[in-house]
C-alpha cells in the first residue's frame, strides 16, 4: 500500500495506492499513476509505502515519520497527558516526581505540583507503630536468672497467674509463711522463687510494658512520619526502658 503526502512541514494525505511496487512497475510507474491527479505533482510530493496512514504526520529530514507528543503539542494537537505532565505557552512540561515519600506523592493537575498526601502518610505510619508494638508485646521480654536470658510472655494469663501468685505469696507472708514457689518461662526453665524474685520479675514485666507504650507514644508524637524498622523501635525501646528501671 502506497501513500502519497504532500512534501511540507505539515504533510497533507493526496491520495493512496492499493499497489505493490511490482504492480506500480506493470502500471507504468509513477509518472503514469500522477497523470491520473493533474492537479499534483510529483516533485513536490512523497511516496510511503505502508500499510497504514499516518495519524499525525510531519516532514523530517526528507521523510515523513509520526509527531513526537512534543510536537503534537506545539502543533495544537491533544494528548493524553501523563502524571507530571502539564502544557504551557505550546510546551509539553514535566515535572519529575521528587524521590522519598514516592508512595504518598499525587500530581495535582491545576496547581502542576506534586503534593504529599500526609495524611495517608500518618495512617500507614501509625499502622506501622501499632503492629510493631504489638509484635513486641506478643513476644514478651528476656528476663536473666543467673546470667542466662529467658522468655517471658506478657499475656493476659500470663500476667494474672503472675499477679495470683504475688498475691498469695504475700498473703502467706503476711500469716508467717515464707513459701516459695517454681516460676517457669517460656522456654520450661523453672525458677525458684518467693515474694521478693517474684516481685522482681513482675516489676521488670510493669517497666518493661510501659517502656512498650512510652515508645509507641515517642514515636506518634514527637517523631515525623517515616521508614520505621523493627530495629529501631526496639532500641528507642530498651533506650526507655533503661531509663525507667533506673528512676
Amino acid at each position: 500500500m502506497y501513500y502519497i503526502y504532500s512534501k511540507e512541514k505539515l504533510p497533507k494525505l493526496l491520495f493512496d495506492v492499493n499497489l505493490t511496487s511490482e504492480e506500480v512497475k506493470l502500471y507504468g510507474g509513477w509518472d503514469v499513476i500522477f497523470g491520473y491527479y493533474p492537479n499534483i505533482q510529483k516533485d513536490n510530493s512523497t511516496i510511503i509505502e505502508r500499510d497504514t496512514p499516518f495519524n499525525y504526520p510531519i516532514f523530517d529530514n526528507n521523510t515523513i515519520r509520526e509527531m513526537t507528543r512534543d510536537e503534537k503539542v506545539a502543533n495544537d494537537i491533544e494528548i493524553t497527558l501523563e502524571v507530571g505532565e502539564f502544557i504551557e505557552n505550546k510546551k509539553l512540561i514535566k515535572v519529575p516526581k521528587p524521590q522519598g515519600n514516592d508512595k504518598y506523592l499525587n500530581w495535582n493537575s491545576e496547581k502542576h505540583l506534586w503534593i504529599l498526601d500526609t495524611e495517608a502518610q500518618r495512617k500507614d505510619y501509625f499502622n506501622t507503630i501499632d503492629s510493631l508494638k504489638a509484635e513486641v508485646l506478643d513476644y514478651g521480654f528476656d528476663y536473666k536468672v543467673d546470667k542466662t536470658e529467658h522468655r517471658q510472655r506478657c499475656r493476659d494469663t500470663d500476667i494474672s497467674k503472675m499477679v495470683a501468685t504475688v498475691v498469695a505469696l504475700q498473703l502467706a507472708k503476711n500469716i508467717g509463711a515464707d513459701k516459695k514457689i517454681t516460676w517457669y518461662f517460656e522456654d520450661n526453665f523453672g525458677m525458684n522463687a518467693g515474694l521478693q524474685e517474684l516481685g522482681m520479675l513482675m516489676l521488670f514485666g510493669t517497666t518493661f510494658i510501659q517502656s512498650v507504650y512510652d515508645t509507641e507514644n515517642f514515636f506518634k508524637t514527637k517523631e515525623n512520619p517515616k521508614e520505621l524498622t523493627k530495629d529501631e523501635f526496639e532500641k528507642k525501646r530498651k533506650e526507655i526502658h533503661s531509663k525507667l528501671a533506673k528512676g
